[in-house]
């Protein structure tokens, strides 16, 4: 997910990537493979801007570790990604505060483990109490 193709995301030798990243707002990333020989070995070395912290790629977990930049919610993000998700629906129900007139437009986001995101166009409920 690097929308601008002009940043460099390369691997350098075998034991480097480097890459150089900017966004407005959204999401940027990339999936890096390990050799499982030496997946837990190694430092993901963070030198950005707002963020300047390292850690050692075998403390990373699923869950989110997060490197805060401050304000805004700037942050990096990083997390393993399981080997497989057996998880491939999702369903629930959730209740919305809608406005006692006129339309009510209402989004649906879907995010992928791998950070993109999806969005629906707006669903739109009218709430005939108004008429």
């Amino acid at each position: 997910n690097a929308w601008k193709h002009e940043r460099r995301r390369e691997k350098v030798d075998h034991a480097t990537v480097a890459f150089d990243t900017i966004t407005t707002g959204n999401f940027s990333g990339f999936d890096a493979w390990l050799d499982p020989e030496g997946a837990g070995s190694g430092t993901l070395d963070i030198r950005a801007n707002l963020v300047h912290d390292e850690v050692a790629l075998n403390d990373l977990g699923l869950e989110d570790r997060v490197f805060d930049g401050g304000g805004l919610r700037r942050r990096i993000t990083a997390y393993r990604l399981p080997d497989e998700n057996p998880h491939l629906e999702l369903s629930g129900e959730l209740d919305v505060a809608l406005s006692p007139h006129g339309d009510n437009p209402l989004w649906v986001c879907v995010t992928t483990e791998d950070g993109f995101q999806a969005w629906s166009s707006p669903i739109y409920i009218f709430n005939p109490s108004s008429e």
